[in-house]
């Protein structure tokens, strides 16, 4: 019968500090790189990690208001309506073996290509198959072969340099390929 009365009063205690724990408020969120003045928005707020809020492969941005937040892709990342997901741009994702998922000039829509190179994480470039994220230039400071977050292209980018979609540059607060974009709610 003791062994019976400690059992209930053991879940009887975690029972009632789950309250605590399950709030969406107790949330802990990251910044996703070091802080940048490059990227924060006007209100001085930068994009962080909160994995129990958005999907895989998506961060949660600032709106200009002080409670306006948004899940949305990462940079370099393109949303894909038919699987409502965020996938690395030139990279397999939801296309078939052998294709990988781009952005078209002139659209908001990415489609599934044929990859020349036929394996997942290699591009063409300078007329050869090479690894994304492999060292590209000669100079130093290095530079990566990675996704440009603006263009959503193939680019051999100083690491120092690699812009963001709240870099100073950025024509629109709503980009090509953004979930929020193709959702018109930009």
């Amino acid at each position: 019968m003791i062994g019976f009365g400690c059992i209930f009063f053991l879940v009887f205690v975690v029972l009632s500090n789950t309250q605590y724990v399950q709030k969406s408020n107790d949330a802990i969120g990251f910044p996703e790189i070091e802080e940048n003045p490059q990227m924060v928005n006007k209100q001085n707020r930068q994009p962080v990690y909160i994995p129990s809020i958005c999907p895989e492969n998506e961060l949660l941005y600032p709106g200009d208001q002080a409670d306006d937040w948004i899940c949305d892709c990462r940079p370099g990342h393109l949303y894909h309506p038919t699987t409502d997901k965020c996938w690395p741009a030139y990279r397999e994702g939801p296309c078939e073996s052998g294709q990988y998922i781009v952005l078209p000039d002139n659209s908001s829509i990415p489609v599934c290509v044929k990859n020349s190179c036929l394996v997942d994480g290699f591009v063409v470039w300078n007329g050869k198959c090479e690894v994304l994220g492999n060292s590209c230039g000669e100079k130093f400071p290095i530079s990566l072969l990675s996704i440009d977050a603006v263009t959503l292209k193939v680019a051999c980018v100083k690491v120092d340099e690699l812009e963001s979609r709240f870099s100073l540059n950025v024509p629109s607060s709503c980009l090509a390929g953004s979930k929020r974009n193709i959702k018109n709610k930009c």
